[in-house]
This record gives structure tokens, C-alpha cells and sequence, in this order.
């Protein structure tokens, strides 16, 4: 038997091992610490001057995101020397993105060693004349920076949502709070046309005479739209309610071209073909003429629409629209960091029976010719300081002529409908001068970043034109004589204004976290002769570290401009109005002329403050809660006095209010699909005699006194959903539904006075409508390049649910309180070649 053997340890083996574990750890340690070591990333960023050299960048914002770890952000600025750095990162791959206002962003990838340094270099160029800004539906997350609320329509949902007419107006009422009222006319946050400054490229584009929008172009040349409820930065002015700011693309250094909707639809009526209803082809080309020093863009649309009325005979139903819109621009780069842009833009078009509705047939309505240009030159230049020089200059000419679509009998207001031939001719001309200059000064540092920017604007309006006024009566339902208003007095209008702003406007980040906007604006013109001073101040701080929740709001005071028609209300002729008994034959008052008389001209104002929170829930899904309110003064009323011997008085008295609560939700999905969802209730009120909804392009013979109640285009309650989603087979589904309270409207008598209180008679009911377009791109080969093709389908009113347009007000037609003028479902087809 073999005994075991049991071995001593030596007292010498753990000595042995301690020392043989920390030689190991010795010498493996530094290499484990150097394979987890972080490094740095420094760099500088700037542009280059005039000359060439070199130019350091101030205030630049940087942002270091790994490829790896998407949780892993970084952010600086710059200094003084255009340097930054990044410090104890971890060793991996990234991506570094510079960006600066004014400037194109720079993006450079990066690949950090463990425990390496990295130099990096970033260039930034000076930003086209155009902006070229890249904008989707859906949401990218909670802007940071951004004080103020507004809403991006890209110029690619202009051709991808089923819009009606594929123009920038018809995309409008897809913002939460913006609706087409019952005039036809786009109402922003409660705010009408007139109150609504329009913006294209920095140029104020309203028409003088009027104040509404006036331009027209075509779809292919817009990059974006952006809506702004209340913008509190101080180069914005001339409004009292919203502004819609349109920009266009900039030329290409490639040539492309494309073709869109050349095929013509035809006209179906009583059974029959009766020629075209719609052609609508656009044309647009832009490339090279001096590689990399001068470019251009040129686009041509013509539009050829007849709408039907459908309460009305199938083939006395329609109102005919032709227009043409052409838009050419040129982009020279004069150097890296001086550019110059041209635009030359015209837009005729003319509508015959534009008033056409129900009651209004074909013999009764106006017809309107439009013909209208803008040329406009934008220089920027950027200075050896960093500081920037943005200068316009802009000449618009806006003409228009508005007359009997059937010359005959005297225009005659009837219970069941009007009768005989519209009773205004109007014929104008008008023009704008514009200048703009604009300083953004070198970002500042001064307990924080302050990027400043100084303004001066001056502007010459110059109008002169005929207004004449045919004879109006107004008839009981047994066509007894009631009323009858005649126009005496010169035809001749003449007026012209100047006017001067400057402003003043700092955009300051006093913490990382919070963001201020203030500034100051200035304005005078000549008409109402006000100095006018209007303070805003907004803010956006950042509730949470991760970025994701944000806070804003402002307060602002906005000065209206005052439309050169309101000018020219005591040269108009003077109306005569006569009254008549029941027997229609007895005077009971009257003749009694009455005077036009301004008794009081002040720029109208609003003061308006909004709050707002935005929550980015996931990646994926944004949350927007938002409070605006918006009270208006001093806006135009129009009113007749009787004990004044006979006076129809204008003066700057009117007031309004704007209220509005909203929930929104904003979701992306796959690649390039979202979906909006907005529930916003709102109450709109005010003064209801406003001079433009007297005076405007269409006047109204029927002026009542003044009243104060709910305006007629009150949503009280309103959901909308639309975006765009990718189908199996690389088809995309771009839904649209909108759901709205019905609008207001008021009761007459058979003498077409007011029962009751106005705009308190009912309301149309409520508006439902899911539109969808549906489409596909194909490649094919067109002289060995593949070209895009696009084939799909728009369905309008998908549900046909009953809309009605129009409504019975009086209570003495035989169809008292009936609705009318609902268009059913609605088919239309969609080609397009994308060379």
C-alpha cells in the first residue's frame, strides 16, 4: 500500500505569487487604462473673409454626437479665436456639426483613439441669397433656442397633401389655428387677410390699396412657409394679428427641370362634354450659367379652373379662374462670403363671376382682372468682424379692375336672391417702393451669447384709380320698393403714403439653458402720422437635463399698417339713400346724403402674449400645450348716423379678441412618415363693421350700425390630423382630415335688416372633410438617365359629408335657414416628370 505523500507549502510560495500578481497587474494595468482612456477634440471654426484669409467665428455651436451611442451628445461655442475643445471623451467614432446664424452648417466626422487628440478645422460659408432650410412635417424634437411658436409648411408638402390647387394657400389651414373662413380668405390665429403681414424674401408683398396678400407663385419655386402666430422679433411689423413668410429655393449648380400636371381635365356638365374644367401644367428649369459664380431658376405656371356652384343650373354654375404665374431668379456668388440674388415675379390672372354663390348668379356678380409684378435684388455680405449686411430692394406693381360680369339692370337685393347687375366698377393702379437694410452684428459675449441685429425699412405706396358706384335697390319679398342707395360724386381716387421703421432686436442665452428675445421696432407713416414704439420681449428655457422639455412665451405690442383705400375713404362717392314705405311708392325718408367723413386715423394695434410647453415624450413623438391670446384696437369701423343729418363716418375705434387653448401631438415613424394630430378651441370677437369687409375688392352696398358679437369666422372647437405614410410597394398616403365647429351667421327681414343679434342667428353645420392623395415614383430612362415619375390620385371630401357653403339668412325666402353649395366626393389625378 502506497502511502500519500501530503507536500509542505514553502513559506516562501505567497510572497512569490503577491509578487507575481503585481508585476502582472503593473503591467497590464497601464494598458487596460490606455485602452479606456478619453481623449480630446479641439479645433477652431471660421469662414473666409474677402480676400481669402482666414476668418475666426465667434458664438459657433457645436455639436459632437457619437455614431454608436445616440444617448452620447456633447455640446460648446467657440470663442473669441474661433477655438473650442472637447475634453475627456470617450474614444469612438463621431460627428462634429458646427453651426452659426447666418452661415451654412459644417459637418465633419471624426474617429477618436484612446487617449488621442484630434484637431479639427470647420469652414462655414455664408448662406445662399436664398435660405435653403430643410423642413418636414413632422416633428425633429423640443428647438431649444426658438422663442417663438411657429409652424413650417415644406415646399414638398405643397405637392405631396391633397391640396386643392397645389398653391402655398391652400397648405395654410393644415396649422393648427388657421382656417379658410366663409369669405373664402385665409383667417390666421383669428386674424384676417389685412391683418396678416406676407412676406416673401424679406419683401413686404400685400397690396397697398387693400392690405390683403397679393402674389402668386408657382409651387415648384417655394421652399418654405412659415407661420408665425405672434413673432416677437422685432423686424417684423406692418401687422396687428400673424405672419406668413414664404422663402424660395435657391438656383441649383446642377441643371434639372421638371413637368407637372400637363394633362387637362374635361368638363362635364347637363350630360354632355363641355370643354376643359381644369388646366393647371407647370414648368420649371434651373442650372449653371457660370459654374459656381452665377445660377438661375425660371418657372412657369398656368392655371385654367372652373368651380362649380351646385345649388345653381349645371351650366350656370361655374366661376372661371385663368392666371399665369412666372417666377426667374438669379444667385451670383461674388465670393465666399458675398452674394447677390435677382427675382423678377409675375402674376396676372383674372376670375369672371367671382361672386358667384347661391344667391348671387352669373348676371348679378363682378368679374376681376389682375395684373401684377414684383423685381427684387437681396445683397449679403460678410465682414472681416464676422458681422453680416443683408440689403433689399423691391419694386411691386399691383393693378386691378373689377366690373359688371353683365352690364344691365340695377343691382336688386330680394329675399329668395339678388337680381339685375353688379353695381361697382373699380379701377386701379398701385405701386411699392421698398428698401430694407439689416446689420446682424459678430456674435457678443457679455454674460452670455448676443447675437444682435439692427434694421431700417423704407417704403413709398403710391395709388391712383376710378371707383364708381351704379344704383342698388332693395325689394320685399312682394317686390314692393323698400330702399334704394345711389352713388353721387367724383369717380377719382388719389393717394399716396410713406413710411420709415427701424428696429432694434437681441437674441441672448444668458444660461445654457435659457434663451431671450427682445427688442424695440419703430414705425411712421405718413397717413396716420403716429410714432409709433412697439416693445416685445419672448423667452424659451429648458425644463429638464435631458434636453427634452421646453418653455416659451412672450409678450408683444404690433402696429397695423393703414391700407391706402382707408386714405381715400373721403374721396369716394357719397351714397344717397332713400326709403320708401310699404306700399313702395310712399317716401319716408330721404333723399339724405350721407358724408364720407374720418374722424379718427390711428395705426391699428394688438397687444398679444402666448405661452407654450413642448415635451419630446419619446424620439419619436413631440407634445406641444399652447395658450394665445390676442386683443386688437383702433382697427377701421364704418358706421351711418342718421341724427347727424346723414354721415358715414370712419374712425380707428374697432376692437377685437382672439383666445385660443391647443394640444398637439406630432409622431414619426419609418422613414419620412408622420402624423399630426391638433384639437384647438378658440374664441374669436369683435367689432363687426370693419371697414375691408365694406370697402375691400368686393364692397357691400348695405351698411347697418355697428355691432359687437362672435366674427364669422369663430372655430370654437377644431381637429385636425394629416402627414404622409409609406404603403407596402413604395406607395405614400397623405391623409387630411379636418373637423370644425360650423361658422356663424346672422337673420335679415325681407329689407335686409339685421333680426336679432348679429351672428347670432345659428351656424352652418359642422365641416367634416378627409382628403387623401395617394402615390408612387417610378424610374425610368430617359436618354440613358433614369428620371422620376410620379403617378397618383387625390380624393377630396372622401366621406362626402354634407359641407355647405352657403346658407338662407332671411327669414322672409321661401327657403329661409335652408344650407347649399356642398361639393360630394371629388376624384383628381396626378402625373409629374422630374428631369
Amino acid at each position: 500500500m502506497k502511502r500519500r505523500l501530503t507536500e509542505t507549502p514553502s513559506p516562501r510560495r505567497p510572497l512569490r505569487l503577491a509578487l507575481s500578481g503585481l508585476l502582472t497587474i503593473c503591467f497590464c494595468l497601464p494598458l487596460l487604462l490606455q485602452a479606456q482612456a478619453p481623449g480630446d477634440i479641439r479645433g477652431r471654426v471660421q469662414t473666409l473673409a474677402a480676400e481669402g484669409e482666414p476668418l475666426a467665428l465667434q458664438g459657433a455651436r457645436l455639436t459632437l454626437n457619437s455614431t454608436s451611442d445616440p444617448s452620447l451628445q456633447l455640446t460648446t461655442e467657440s470663442d473669441e479665436a474661433g477655438a473650442f475643445r472637447f475634453t475627456a471623451v470617450p474614444p469612438g467614432a463621431y460627428r462634429l456639426t458646427a453651426a452659426l446664424e447666418g452661415y451654412l452648417d459644417a459637418t465633419q466626422a471624426v474617429q477618436l483613439e484612446p487617449g488621442g487628440r484630434v484637431e479639427v478645422n470647420l469652414t462655414l460659408s455664408l448662406r445662399p441669397v436664398q435660405e435653403e432650410v430643410t423642413v418636414r412635417g413632422e416633428s425633429e424634437g423640443v428647438q431649444t433656442d426658438q422663442t417663438a411658436s411657429e409652424t413650417q409648411i415644406a415646399g414638398a408638402t405643397l405637392v405631396n397633401a391633397p391640396l386643392a390647387s397645389e398653391r402655398f394657400l391652400d397648405a395654410l389651414p393644415l396649422v393648427p389655428g388657421v382656417v379658410r373662413g366663409p369669405d373664402g380668405l385665409i383667417k390666421i390665429k383669428g386674424a384676417t387677410t389685412t391683418q396678416t403681414g406676407w412676406i416673401v424674401n424679406s419683401s413686404n408683398v400685400t397690396d397697398p390699396v387693400t392690405g390683403e396678400q397679393a402674389i402668386n407663385l408657382p409651387v415648384d419655386v417655394i421652399e418654405e412657409v412659415d407661420v408665425l402666430p405672434n413673432p416677437y422679433a422685432a423686424e417684423y411689423g406692418k401687422f396687428a394679428g400673424a405672419v406668413t413668410n414664404i422663402e424660395t429655393k435657391p438656383s441649383t449648380d446642377k441643371y434639372s427641370f421638371s413637368l407637372n400636371n400637363f394633362i387637362p381635365r374635361v368638363r362635364r356638365r347637363d350630360g354632355s362634354i363641355r370643354g376643359v374644367e381644369s388646366a393647371t401644367p407647370r414648368f420649371t428649369l434651373s442650372g449653371p450659367l457660370v459654374p459656381g459664380k452665377l445660377a438661375f431658376l425660371q418657372s412657369f405656371e398656368y392655371r385654367l379652373n372652373r368651380l362649380p356652384v351646385t345649388s345653381l343650373p349645371e351650366l350656370e354654375r361655374d366661376t372661371d379662374q385663368e392666371s399665369f404665374d412666372s417666377f426667374t431668379q438669379l444667385d451670383a456668388t461674388l465670393s465666399p462670403t458675398h452674394t447677390l440674388a435677382a427675382v423678377f415675379s409675375a402674376y396676372p390672372q383674372k376670375q369672371r363671376f367671382a361672386t358667384l354663390d347661391t344667391f348671387n348668379p352669373q348676371p348679378v356678380t363682378a368679374n376681376y382682372r389682375q395684373r401684377g409684378w414684383m423685381a427684387a435684388v437681396r445683397d449679403r455680405a460678410i465682414f472681416n468682424n464676422g458681422s453680416l449686411l443683408e440689403s433689399t430692394f423691391s419694386v411691386k406693381d399691383f393693378d386691378v379692375d373689377i366690373y359688371a360680369a353683365t352690364p344691365g339692370p340695377v343691382f336688386t337685393l330680394r329675399p329668395d336672391r339678388n337680381f339685375g347687375s353688379y353695381f361697382n366698377n373699380q379701377n386701379r393702379v398701385s405701386r411699392r417702393y421698398e428698401w430694407i437694410e439689416v446689420y446682424n452684428f459678430a456674435p457678443q459675449q457679455a454674460r452670455g451669447q448676443h447675437l444682435l441685429k439692427l434694421g431700417f425699412i423704407f417704403s413709398r405706396d403710391l395709388s391712383r384709380g376710378l371707383y364708381e358706384g351704379r344704383a342698388v335697390e332693395v325689394r320685399r319679398a312682394d317686390d314692393t320698393l323698400s330702399e334704394r342707395i345711389d352713388f353721387l360724386g367724383d369717380p377719382r381716387l388719389d393717394r399716396n403714403k410713406s413710411e420709415v421703421s427701424a428696429f432694434f432686436h437681441d437674441k441672448w442665452s444668458p444660461l445654457t439653458r435659457l434663451t431671450l428675445d427682445f427688442g424695440l421696432r419703430y414705425d411712421f407713416d405718413t397717413l396716420a402720422e403716429e410714432h409709433n414704439f412697439a416693445p416685445r420681449l419672448a423667452f424659451a428655457y429648458v425644463l429638464t437635463s435631458d434636453n427634452r422639455t421646453l418653455l416659451r412665451g412672450g409678450v408683444g405690442l404690433f402696429y397695423d399698417k393703414v391700407p391706402l383705400n382707408v386714405g381715400t375713404f373721403e374721396q369716394l362717392p357719397r351714397r344717397q339713400v332713400t326709403l320708401f314705405a310699404t306700399d313702395g311708392l310712399t317716401v319716408v325718408d330721404g333723399p339724405r346724403l350721407f358724408e364720407n367723413r374720418l374722424t379718427q386715423l390711428e395705426n391699428p394695434r394688438s397687444l398679444a402674449f402666448n405661452l407654450e410647453l413642448d415635451r419630446e415624450i419619446t424620439s419619436t413623438l413631440l407634445l406641444r400645450l399652447g395658450y394665445l391670446q390676442r386683443e386688437g384696437r383702433d382697427e377701421f369701423l364704418v358706421e351711418p348716423f342718421d341724427d347727424l343729418g346723414g354721415v358715414l363716418e370712419l374712425a380707428a375705434r374697432g376692437r377685437s379678441r382672439y383666445r385660443e387653448g391647443q394640444i398637439t401631438l406630432n409622431y414619426r415613424f419609418r422613414e419620412e412618415s408622420f402624423l399630426n394630430l391638433s384639437y384647438v378651441h378658440s374664441e374669436s370677437a369683435g367689432d363687426l363693421n370693419t371697414f375691408q369687409d365694406y370697402f375691400g375688392n368686393f364692397t357691400n352696398p348695405i351698411i347697418r350700425p355697428n355691432e359687437r358679437s362672435r366674427l364669422r369666422f369663430d372655430v370654437p372647437d377644431r381637429l385636425l390630423l394629416w402627414g404622409e405614410v409609406g404603403l407596402p410597394f413604395k406607395v405614400r398616403w397623405a391623409p387630411v382630415l379636418d373637423v370644425h365647429s360650423g361658422y356663424a351667421f346672422s337673420l335679415l327681414d325681407e329689407t335686409q335688416n339685421f333680426v336679432g343679434a348679429r351672428n347670432q342667428g345659428g351656424r352652418f353645420p359642422v365641416f367634416a372633410s378627409f382628403d387623401s392623395q395617394i402615390f408612387r415614383d417610378f424610374k425610368i430612362k430617359v436618354g440613358g438617365k433614369k428620371r422620376t415619375v410620379r403617378v397618383g390620385i387625390k380624393i377630396f371630401n372622401i366621406l362626402n359629408h354634407f359641407n355647405p357653403r352657403d346658407v338662407q339668412q332671411n327669414l322672409d325666402a321661401s327657403n329661409a335657414l335652408g344650407f347649399f353649395n356642398s361639393r360630394g366626393r371629388l376624384y383628381r389625378g396626378k402625373f409629374s416628370i422630374d428631369f
